[in-house]
C-alpha cells in the first residue's frame, strides 16, 4: 500500500481493487528518444548522399547535437511518464473510490461508494487492442475527473459497480468477484 493510501484508509476499510496507468504513457518519450538517436545517426549519411562528403563532414556535429537534443527531450518525457505512473493511485475500497495524482503537488478525489451513481469507461480502438482507456466515476455531488490511460478500465469499472451494488448500510458487505 502506498503512503498516501495508508494515511487515509479507515480501520474498517478494505481495498478491493487497485488500478495503475498503462505502459502507453511511455510511448511519446520512447518515440522522441529513439527518433533522436536515429536522426543523429542517419542524417549525416543522408546529407552525404545528397550533398557530398564535404557537406556531411561540415554538418555532422550540428546534426549530432540536434539528435542529442531530441534524445534529451525524450528522456525528460520518459521521466515525466514514470513520475506520473508511480504517483497516480486509483483504488476502490468497500467505502470509497479514491483517485490521487501528483508528485510534488497533489490532487485527490474521493467519492463514497453510497454516493456513486454510475461509472463509465471509454476506449479507442488502440485502447481496446492494448488494454487501456479512460474512466469516469459519477457521483451524486459530481464526477471524479476523467482518468486517462488506465490499465484495464473494464476491471476498474466492474469493481466500482460491484462495490456500489453490493454495499450494505455499514459498508462491510462482501463484494464477490473483485480482485485485489
Amino acid at each position: 500500500m502506498s503512503s498516501y493510501l495508508q494515511s487515509i484508509i479507515m480501520p474498517d476499510e478494505r481495498v478491493f481493487y487497485r488500478a495503475t496507468l498503462h505502459w502507453i504513457v511511455y510511448v511519446q518519450g520512447l518515440i522522441f528518444t529513439i527518433g533522436g538517436g536515429l536522426f543523429g545517426y542517419f542524417m549525416p549519411v543522408i546529407v552525404d548522399a545528397f550533398f557530398g562528403d564535404a557537406a556531411a563532414r561540415h554538418m555532422t556535429r550540428p546534426l549530432a547535437l540536434i539528435g542529442f537534443g531530441i534524445i534529451l527531450v525524450g528522456a525528460v518525457l520518459l521521466l515525466g511518464a514514470w513520475i506520473r505512473q508511480s504517483s497516480t493511485e486509483l483504488v476502490v475500497t468497500n467505502k470509497r473510490v479514491i483517485a490521487k495524482y501528483g508528485f510534488i503537488s497533489r490532487e485527490t478525489f474521493e467519492l463514497m461508494i453510497n454516493r456513486v451513481t454510475g461509472a463509465n469507461f471509454d476506449q479507442t480502438v488502440m485502447g481496446r487492442v492494448l488494454g487501456y482507456g479512460t474512466i469516469i466515476v459519477r457521483g451524486a455531488g459530481g464526477d471524479i475527473s476523467p482518468i486517462d490511460n488506465v490499465d484495464d478500465p473494464r476491471g476498474f469499472h466492474n469493481a466500482v459497480m460491484a462495490a456500489f451494488e453490493h454495499a450494505d448500510s455499514d459498508g462491510r458487505g462482501p463484494v464477490p468477484g473483485l480482485k485485489n
